[in-house]
């Protein structure tokens, strides 16, 4: 009698996996339409990058508009890097981003104490605090200060690396 009971046993065991499997698949199923289907239905922070469109199939526009920036761009820079008994070099070549052309004409005549600026603040720099991502972000916004007190106007909305080479 205990046989018919373990026989019977498993077969309901099965039956239970293959339901509990399927609702799984149905659940994912559904999961999977609403993801790619209807994607406004989801939180923000799990809504898929093609979700920024709205009903009508356009795309959103950023709320932060960004003003057009026209690059001004400076010669290479290579300075001896700070720190004890330092040998290496860095090796730069930056742009700046300004409103408009005219103020393109104006960083070239302030090219003298821009290329200053720069250099006193890049040669006080050390290797380790270059090497990181994070150490080039606050490089380029410390420029960007120094840039624009070394002229003493707020003319340089952004700096940008096109060359960064430390050797």
């Amino acid at each position: 009698m205990s046989v018919a009971l373990d026989c019977c046993s498993e077969a309901a065991m099965k039956k239970i996996i293959i339901i509990v499997g399927a609702v799984l698949v149905l659940l994912g199923g559904a999961g999977a339409g609403v993801y790619f289907l209807k994607p406004d239905l989801l939180p923000e922070g799990i809504r898929p990058l093609d979700a920024a469109q709205d009903q009508h199939g356009k795309k959103k526009v950023s709320e932060a508009k960004r003003d057009p920036e026209v690059g001004a761009d400076l010669d290479v820079f290579v300075v001896n890097l700070g720190g004890p008994s330092s040998r290496q070099f860095l090796r730069t070549t930056l742009s700046l981003g300004v409103k408009d052309e005219h103020d393109k004409e104006q960083v070239k005549e302030f090219s003298g104490p821009i290329r200053h600026a720069v250099i006193m603040y890049l040669t006080e720099q050390k290797v380790d605090d270059l090497l990181d991502p994070a150490g080039k972000n606050k490089l380029r916004e410390a420029l960007n200060k120094q840039i624009n007190a070394a002229i003493g106007t707020k003319l340089v909305s952004n700096v940008y690396f096109k060359e960064f080479l430390i050797q």
